[in-house]
């Protein structure tokens, strides 16, 4: 088993990212487990949705954009970790489309995982992320995966899926996700991902350890 090295007395943020149900939450939950729990704290990108209520009400046009987060509070959250500070994180409801009351405030530990499918694609979060993985992961998965969510998780009909699948997050995929891949420290393919968790997860123990 690879463990993780030493790190520096402040938190080193990785970036994990990818399309809609590439894999980003079971890698980034795998790879807490693997290293310790008591080590690393996770963020999920999918908790700094903009609240209806900001919008009078409006619901979202399209939860794939860059416009429908909040990556101000994002890049703001990750740096109070980075000086060492505790942060309240929100916590994004998907059936109202509203925060909930925030968590109670998180102390930072040595490693912070943040997934999520934008976060490549911003550059003012890059420069925040010590380590970054893409995960690249083909439609047609990628679609029966979020049918299978989205109908059992979150209450939504299977032809309201297909049709948000299409009309908006494959090409927000193909304008803003799919390009950010460029930016990433590693990029993980879903054969990979599929055939041996241990070993990817050995990779990205890596990549953080050789910037320690």
């Amino acid at each position: 088993m690879l463990t993780l090295s030493p790190l520096p007395d402040s938190p080193r943020i990785l970036a994990i990212a990818g399309g809609s149900c590439s894999g980003k939450s079971t890698l980034a939950a795998y790879l807490r487990d693997y290293v310790g729990a008591e080590i690393c704290r996770l963020v999920r990108q999918d908790d700094y949705y903009h609240d209806i209520r900001e919008r009078g009400g409006s619901p979202m046009v399209n939860f794939d954009i860059p416009e429908a987060l909040d990556f101000d509070l994002l890049r703001e959250n990750l740096l109070a970790f980075k000086r060492n500070e505790p942060v309240a994180l929100p916590n994004y409801d998907f059936t109202t489309h509203q925060r909930r009351t925030p968590s109670e405030p998180r102390n930072p530990r040595p490693l912070i995982i943040v997934e999520g499918i934008l976060l490549l694609a911003q550059a003012e979060l890059r420069d925040v992320f010590d380590h970054s993985v893409f995960m690249r992961c083909a439609p047609e998965l990628r679609l029966s995966r979020r049918l299978e969510r989205d109908t059992t998780e979150r209450g939504r009909s299977r032809d309201d899926v297909l049709r948000q699948f299409h009309d908006q997050v494959e090409p927000a995929h193909q304008s803003f996700v799919s390009p950010s891949q460029i930016h990433a420290d590693l990029v993980i393919d879903q054969t990979q991902y599929i055939s041996n968790m241990t070993r990817v997860v050995e990779s990205v123990v890596a990549l953080v350890n050789a910037g320690a």
